[in-house]
């Protein structure tokens, strides 16, 4: 299986800091978060049906010092509505960019 990955910056890095502990509880808070895997991986899995051959996530988010690193393997529909409910609440904040691995932007 094959993942995606992405980076999430922020125009001031400031502000992720204050914010550090709001970020970790709105990503607690959705209802496809799973676990917390080492203190700053938080791992979300889709509501839809899995089978037993699937990952049991389907996405990893990492707290970077700086930045947002995410992974993810597989996008069910309550994956994608609630990395976009993440993100609108986030940029609703301040102002962020969300790029591919090659740096390329993303439109979430």
């Amino acid at each position: 299986m094959m993942s995606a990955e992405f980076i999430l910056s922020f125009e001031d890095n400031n502000w992720y800091a204050a914010h550090f502990d709001e970020i970790t509880q709105n990503i607690t808070r959705l209802e496809t978060f799973s676990e917390l895997f080492e203190g700053r991986e938080f791992r979300l899995a889709g509501i839809e049906p899995r089978s037993a051959s699937d990952w049991s996530y389907d996405v990893r988010i990492f707290l970077e010092q700086k930045r947002i690193f995410l992974e993810i393997s597989a996008y069910p529909k309550s994956i994608e509505h609630e990395m976009s409910v993440l993100f609108e609440w986030i940029s609703s904040c301040i102002r962020i960019s969300i790029n591919d691995e090659d740096g390329e932007p993303l439109n979430w």
